[in-house]
């Protein structure tokens, strides 16, 4: 579903941040990208699924974003990426207008946990973020019957705690795959309400 201009724009975000981590930027001057073979997965999931209602907790400068929007085209869904830092939103902001893909878009530049708890009925969600936030953004999703919630990096930063939580909920399957730096695909078969505690809608909402 990816098409062959969308997977360049995704290789040249991959290499701009071993770019990066060549150089040693500090942490936070790092974009935050899931590999390119993760992002043809969670696409291929999304879309195959048929999945309307998406959200990305981490978008970081858009190569995520680049796939999921692509899905949501697909389905004829939107997504809804959120970020935090205001200089990775711009970039995928500025990358995804130049793809056509933007009106597949919401961008929220805000704390995820103050504003999941405003998205209701998700079909699909990615999680990558600051690890230690998993475990507590999970709880706050509000997800439909059936939904799947994919999380980046569980093998690459040993996230056994997020893995023994995702699976302790009612009616969860879930499985570890080895792409990328492991993935953690996880089907709601009831669904979520939101068990955390949320918080007022952060300024700086942009649609």
């Amino acid at each position: 579903m990816l098409t062959p201009t969308e997977r360049e724009a995704i290789a040249s975000l991959w290499s701009e941040k071993l770019s990066q981590d060549a150089r040693g930027l500090p942490k936070s001057e790092r974009h935050r990208n899931l590999e390119p073979a993760s992002a043809e997965f969670i696409c291929a999931l999304a879309g195959g699924c048929g999945t309307r209602r998406l959200l990305e907790i981490g978008g970081s400068s858009g190569l995520s974003t680049i796939a999921l929007a692509a899905a949501a085209r697909s389905t004829g869904g939107r997504l809804i990426s959120i970020e935090i830092e205001p200089s990775r939103q711009e970039l995928a902001r500025w990358r995804l207008k130049e793809l056509g893909l933007a009106g597949h878009v919401e961008f929220v530049l805000a704390d995820a946990g103050r504003v999941l708890g405003h998205h209701e009925a998700l079909e699909f969600v990615l999680i990558d973020c600051e690890k230690d936030d998993y475990e507590r953004f999970l709880g706050l999703l509000r997800l439909s019957s059936g939904a799947v919630v994919v999380a980046d990096n569980i093998v690459s930063h040993d996230l056994h705690q997020y893995v023994t939580a995702v699976r302790a909920y009612p009616g969860v399957e879930s499985v570890t795959l080895p792409i990328g730096k492991g993935l953690e695909v996880s089907r709601f078969v009831n669904g979520s309400t939101g068990r955390g505690e949320g918080g007022a809608v952060e300024e700086g909402h942009v649609p």
